[in-house]
Order: structure tokens, then C-alpha cells, then sequence
């Protein structure tokens, strides 16, 4: 049976008492209960709305002018309970600005070869390959940091707050859509399979569409076209490249892999346009890579590293 629409009003709305409260610090719990339903995030992020409009009319509202004094009711209110409503009021106040201003940061980290997929507080979904770590802060619940890997987002488009992921020195800006964002060694690469994103990097700039991406590294931004259902197929174990060096490809098995991979640097430029599977008994698959990259791949204990 699932729950009804007030009983989910009745759980949002003591969720929000309760993150209100300095002293909260069941915040696992509280992420768990947003992501466990949709209806969850939505009755919640809405009463937190309406509640932060309700603090800024007490807060700005001019003073109304006095009644005439012939219709004016005498309502007599005790001193103790004017005092405390005054307090209620200015700690609900203080209390919403305070926890949605102060940093709370958190991370989501997987482990090579691991693969996870998250919903976050406003309904967004990244799924993070392996060797992956992703930061977010609770105060900025439409912001993240790609600290290192690579991560699928799909975000719920919201024109007056865009989602951005910051990546090394470059800032992606979500303008409605689904896209891959890779931190390379050297750079970040972003793939977009729906929408739009703004890429902005050093003061230069760049808009990508679907089916576009770029790679923004030392020497600036190169745009590349991705097949709009490659995108996301590494969750699926599949890696494909149009013209990618093999340094690049390189650091895609790794995360895919529990194993480290490198390039060897007289194949470390080489370039590879096709697809590859990584769903494959170890042995097996470093036979099947080897033949499909066009090069020899050298067990170093339990490293791969791929030569001429």
C-alpha cells in the first residue's frame, strides 16, 4: 500500500521542523527518505518553499497603518505568549537561513569497477562509474564537484536555479538535459545526449548540444560528435569513441575495471573510433581489447598497461 498524499505532507512537514533544528544530524536518514519516493523530494522542497516565503513577508512586509480607533477590537494577548510567538518566529527564521546558507558538504564515492546510481534532493539521478568521487553540499542541493571519474547526470530542468558541476578548472551549466562528464588526467571531457550545457573553461566558452561534446584541456576546448545512445552506454558496460586517443581510453577501462590501465607513451596518442565491451572473464577480455585497439596489452601484476 502506498502512502497517501497526506501522509506524505505529514512526513515532509516534520522532516522540515526537525532540519531546522541546529543540532539535526540525521542526514542519511533524511537523504534516504527523499530518495525513497519522488512525491518525497516534491511535498518536501515545495513546504521548504513556502516556508522561506512565509520568513521573508514577516521579515519585509511594511507596517500596516493603525485601524481607526472606534473599529478596533481589544484583543488582549498575554506578554508570555507574545514572547514566545516572536520567538518561534524569528528561530524559524534564523533557523532556515542559517542551515540553508551554512556549507553541508557531503560525497558519494564508488570503488573501481563499482557502478551506482543516486536520486538527489530535487529529483535529479547521476549514476557514477567506478573510481568515482562526486561532492554536493545540502545548503546548494543544485550544485556538485567532480572531484575524479566520471558521472552521468539527468537532471529535472529548472530555468531560475540551473544545475552546475564544477570539474578542475571548468564549470558545466545545465540549460535542461541529460549529459556525461568524464575527469580526465589532463582536462574533463563532456558528452550530451538531451538538452543543452554550457561549457566554460579560461574565459572561453561553449554551448553543447545534443549528440556534441567537448574536450576542455591545456590547450583549450575541442568539440567532438558523440551517437546520442553511446552516451550513457557505459552503464551498461559498453565504452564508445569516435577519433579518441588511447590515453583516454586508457583511463575509461580503469574506472570500468578493477585494475589499473595505462597507455604506453609511443601508443598513448594513437586514436580509436569504435565500441568496446568490458563484460568479458578477465583473460578473455584482455584478448578481445588487444585485437580491437590494435595493440598488445602487458600484464604488470595485477596492472594492464597496452603497447605496440
Amino acid at each position: 500500500m502506498t502512502a497517501s498524499t497526506t501522509e506524505i505532507e505529514r512526513e515532509a512537514l516534520n522532516w522540515l521542523v526537525r532540519v531546522n533544528d541546529p543540532a539535526f544530524a540525521a542526514w542519511d536518514d533524511w537523504e534516504r527518505w527523499l530518495a525513497a519516493d519522488a512525491r518525497h523530494a516534491e511535498a518536501y522542497w515545495r513546504l521548504a518553499a513556502r516556508e522561506a516565503d512565509v520568513v521573508e513577508a514577516l521579515t519585509s512586509a511594511p507596517r500596516r497603518a493603525a485601524a481607526p480607533i472606534a473599529k478596533r477590537r481589544r484583543v488582549v494577548v498575554p506578554r508570555r505568549a507574545m514572547a514566545a510567538a516572536a520567538v518561534a518566529v524569528a528561530a524559524i527564521g534564523i533557523g532556515w537561513f542559517a542551515w540553508t546558507e551554512r556549507p553541508q558538504p557531503w560525497s558519494i564515492e564508488t570503488a573501481p569497477g563499482e557502478l551506482r546510481t543516486v536520486t538527489l534532493a530535487d529529483g535529479s539521478r547521476v549514476s557514477l562509474a567506478g573510481s568515482t568521487r562526486l561532492s554536493l553540499d545540502r545548503g546548494e542541493p543544485r550544485e556538485a564537484v567532480l572531484d575524479r571519474g566520471r558521472a552521468l547526470f539527468e537532471v529535472v530542468h529548472d530555468a531560475r536555479r540551473p544545475f552546475r558541476v564544477a570539474v578542475g578548472d571548468a564549470a558545466l551549466t545545465d540549460l535542461g538535459t541529460t549529459f556525461d562528464v568524464t575527469r580526465l588526467q589532463e582536462g574533463v571531457r563532456v558528452a550530451v545526449s538531451e538538452g543543452v550545457v554550457r561549457v566554460d573553461q579560461q574565459g572561453a566558452s561553449e554551448t553543447v548540444e545534443a549528440g556534441e561534446g567537448v574536450i576542455a584541456g591545456p590547450g583549450g576546448m575541442e568539440r567532438r560528435a558523440f551517437a546520442v545512445e553511446s552516451v550513457a552506454g557505459w552503464r551498461d558496460g559498453r565504452l564508445s569513441y569516435t577519433n579518441e586517443t588511447l590515453a583516454v581510453v586508457a583511463q575509461d577501462l580503469e574506472r570500468a575495471l578493477d585494475r589499473p590501465v595505462r597507455a604506453a607513451p609511443s601508443v598513448a596518442g594513437r586514436r580509436f573510433s569504435g565500441s568496446l565491451s568490458v563484460q568479458a572473464p578477465p583473460q578473455a577480455l584482455r584478448t578481445r581489447l588487444a585485437r580491437l585497439l590494435g595493440v598488445s596489452i602487458v600484464e604488470d601484476g595485477e596492472a594492464w598497461r597496452l603497447e605496440p
